[in-house]
């Protein structure tokens, strides 16, 4: 996407680094562009890249935090993302994502998102979007 919640994060000051990543070019660009704007760089620790949310470049255990938004409709295979997802946090890092509510129910969400690993889940519909927000 444009990077706006990472933006944000980034901003924050709670997050040492912040990485923001798209597969698709057009994406970065917008990305690359609205950051560029707020006047963020790799020397405010915001990094942006290319990549696959099915093959995500961090090692087990890095990550404190994951944002995934209105992108688990997009990829192939979501349950694979949702494990790499998984994978890359640290024991108690948190997950919060938004799909579109015509992507799954709730109920078929939750079990998806447990069996990419996560222990706590909670699933919420608000308007046309679900909340998803785990551990």
């Amino acid at each position: 996407g444009t990077g706006f919640i990472a933006q944000n994060l980034a901003m924050s000051g709670n997050y040492s680094a912040v990485f923001a990543f798209d597969v698709d070019w057009r994406q970065l660009e917008a990305a690359r562009a609205a950051a560029e704007k707020a006047q963020l760089s790799p020397e405010d620790n915001f990094y942006l890249f290319r990549a696959d949310a099915e093959y995500l470049p961090f090692l087990s255990g890095s990550l404190d935090f994951a944002w995934w938004g209105m992108g688990m409709h997009k990829v192939h295979n979501s349950g694979r993302a949702l494990a790499e997802i998984c994978a890359a946090l640290r024991p108690g890092g948190k997950f919060v994502a938004t799909t579109t509510s015509f992507f799954a129910d709730p109920e078929e969400l939750t079990t998806r998102v447990q069996e990419a690993g996560f222990s706590e889940v909670k699933v919420s519909l608000f308007e046309d979007r679900l909340r998803i927000q785990a551990e």
